[in-house]
């Protein structure tokens, strides 16, 4: 008998391929929202400034809700639009495990403090979520001290480095506050919910099973394949021995969760 290799790596790129252009269409489709949005309201002549925020007024809150879906032209959406869509995908990418209450925490929490900072206007515009996404990439790696992590957050400051100069007052027809609001509720994020793309998750080595050989099988060489699980820990490392049961061609044991490496040890 001879026993082939089980090889399913090649599939596993596919789907991480897959999975990664999958994870900017959610930015797409809120995107495809505002330009519409901002279509009816131009065909309309409507003048929606009234939903955005109010800075300590009771119902300017529901700004904190809208304030995000409403532009003032098309440069602002226009600047706002390739943003939203590059740094959602990536946070749904890397981070997938947190990303829906990074990207929640981020949209309302920004809102929020500019409904309590803000200056006596309407403040409107996606500019604070956008603010608050690159902040969590950016702090994120700053504080997990991963190199991962670090290569986005220096990544975000490469390509998102003129988003520092809206933090500052420097045109009275832009939101500086809500810069700050969403930059500040990016690094909040980051502190609640930062991770370093896989600590905390059981990585499934089925993708990659080892390949064994064996003069115990048969007259020809064989291989026989071992599925394993390994979960990353920052505790203190130890090893762990499993055995090889000749009787049985597949073997599947998880590792223990302090487990950082396996050796293996033939028992016939």
């Amino acid at each position: 008998m001879h026993l082939t290799p089980y090889n399913k790596k090649s599939e596993s790129l596919a789907e991480e391929k897959n999975h990664f252009g999958y994870s900017f269409f959610p930015g797409l489709l809120f995107v495809a929202l505002l330009w519409l949005i901002a279509l009816l309201s131009y065909l309309t002549d409507a003048n929606l400034v009234w939903l955005g925020v109010l800075p300590r007024n009771f119902y300017g809150i529901v700004g904190v809700f809208l304030g995000p879906l409403i532009h003032s032209g098309l440069l602002h959406l226009l600047s706002n639009t390739f943003p939203l869509v590059l740094l959602s995908g990536f946070i749904l990418f890397l981070h997938r495990r947190v990303a829906l209450r990074v990207i929640v925490l981020v949209y309302l929490l920004s809102g929020f403090l500019t409904w309590l900072i803000g200056r006596q206007a309407y403040h409107i515009g996606a500019s604070g979520v956008v603010y608050g996404l690159a902040g969590y990439l950016l702090f994120n790696g700053f504080i997990r001290r991963n190199r991962g992590a670090m290569a986005v957050s220096f990544a975000v400051l490469f390509l998102y480095s003129g988003l520092f100069y809206g933090l500052f007052p420097n045109d009275e027809g832009v939101s500086w506050e809500g810069h700050i609001a969403g930059l500040v509720a990016g690094f909040i994020a980051a502190v609640v919910y930062g991770e370093t793309g896989t600590e905390g998750q059981q990585i499934e080595a089925l993708d990659e099973i080892e390949q064994h050989r064996s003069s115990t099988l048969g007259e020809q060489y064989s291989y026989f394949k071992i599925n394993y699980i390994i979960s990353s820990d920052k505790e203190e490392q130890k090893h762990y021995h499993y055995n090889l049961n000749p009787n049985d061609y597949g073997l599947f044991i998880p590792t223990n969760k302090k487990a950082s490496t396996s050796t293996k040890k033939k028992k016939i």
